[in-house]
């Protein structure tokens, strides 16, 4: 990202990291129900660089890495939630993406 809010979106869920309100506090939406977490001093990645974010969704969890480190830990039910996934910018960001791979496991 240029700036701030680098987006992951998928079905109820979101992952923000560099927030418009607080670039430091990473962002996390639920999939399956849309409870909201900020999750304070791990939602900050350094701008116009490189970066390796995984959002990994289980039947019963989920987790954030970014460039390796866990960021964010969770369980839930997300057992049948079939729902297009997308990355983005928002409020003015330019996101560049180099790969955005979607791989079940």
């Amino acid at each position: 990202t240029d700036s701030t809010n680098l987006r992951l979106y998928g079905h109820l869920g979101e992952i923000i990291v560099n927030w418009e309100c607080s670039v430091r506090q990473l962002r996390v939406h639920d999939q399956a129900d849309g409870e909201q977490w900020g999750i304070d001093d791990q939602g900050f990645i350094a701008i116009d660089e490189w970066h390796e974010i995984v959002w990994e969704v289980r039947r019963d969890s989920m987790r954030v890495r970014v460039d390796g480190r866990p960021r964010f830990a969770g369980e839930g039910e997300y057992e049948g939630i079939q729902a297009p996934l997308a990355i983005g910018p928002c409020f003015g960001s330019a996101v560049t993406v180099r790969a955005f791979t979607v791989a079940e496991g």
